[in-house]
């Protein structure tokens, strides 16, 4: 039985799968009634981590923490768009959940196409995680015990600067969580969002893929993927996951998130339906701890 109320569960099997504008948007409105409130969480928010305006982030936390568990807060929108506070809402469901464990939770944005490309995106995610680990003190947190978390295209960014070997994030965060991210260039697949920010030009696929990168490293990952994402970013999950499986001999986790749709399985962090919510949970003690 899911947990989710039935006629949302209705609602997104009827959508099926995608990642368009107008799911995006009833999925939020759907979910947005349901966060449960929290009391006590701080916030601190548009932070400077560079002099670029999209350099910025926000802190959630509750007064007093020390040497606590940071996640690091990544979020989507094809690499041409999204933002870490989208609303009243989202993203502030995630840093408030987060922050009411017992965690500081940092949200954070990047530079985006057209006026960047490869590999802007992850080279911001470096630069962030730099600020944080020298102001984690200060933040209530220990620069050991950093988890950082993508969603569809922050995962993508996630994905390279934890494996790309120019970056190396893999030596300073504890661990990271994959979320319905783009981490395989095809031209098959190459949507025009994609290709605006990769480039179109085949003979460096390979290089800008973090799955060619994954042997060599050592970060304990989490994968997620929702029951009715796109097939273009549903599969390259199934694909890391199998490099992940190779280079530890062992699978990684890997949650489906059942009932639910490329936006829904983030909107849901901090409701009743805590499939998700436990997992990361789980997986970020197990790093941390």
């Amino acid at each position: 039985m899911s947990p989710m109320p039935e006629e949302i569960r209705r609602a997104i099997r009827q959508m099926g799968p995608g990642a368009t504008l107008e799911m995006n948007l009833r999925s939020k409105a759907m979910f947005a009634p349901l966060i449960e409130p929290v009391q006590g969480v701080v916030e601190h928010l548009d932070q400077a981590y560079g002099e670029h305006p999209r350099q910025q982030f926000d802190v959630y936390a509750k007064p007093g923490l020390k040497g606590a568990p940071i996640v690091i807060y990544i979020p989507g929108g094809g690499f041409s768009g999204g933002d870490k506070r989208q609303d009243s809402a989202f993203f502030r469901n995630l840093g408030r959940f987060f922050a009411s464990k017992g965690m500081v939770c940092v949200t954070a944005n990047y530079r985006l196409s057209p006026e960047v490309s490869w590999p802007a995106g992850s080279e911001d995610l470096a630069k962030l995680v730099a600020h944080v680990k020298a102001n984690a003190a200060r933040l209530g947190g220990d620069d050991e015990r950093i988890v950082i978390f993508g969603h569809s295209a922050g995962a993508a960014h996630v994905a390279s600067y934890v494996f790309d070997p120019a970056l190396k994030g893999h030596e300073q965060v504890a661990g990271a969580v994959l979320s319905s991210g783009l981490y395989a260039l095809r031209s098959e697949e190459l949507r025009p969002n994609v290709a605006l920010y990769f480039g179109e030009d085949e003979s460096t696929f390979a290089r800008r893929s973090a799955l060619s990168h994954v042997a060599g490293t050592r970060v304990p990952v989490l994968f997620s993927v929702a029951e009715f994402d796109p097939t273009s970013l549903a599969t390259p999950t199934f694909e890391m996951a199998m490099a992940l499986t190779r280079r530890d001999g062992h699978p990684p986790p890997l949650l489906r998130l059942d009932d639910h749709n490329h936006f829904s399985c983030i909107c849901g962090i901090g409701t009743k339906d805590e499939r998700f919510s436990q997992a990361l949970l789980a997986f970020i003690a197990s790093c941390t701890d």
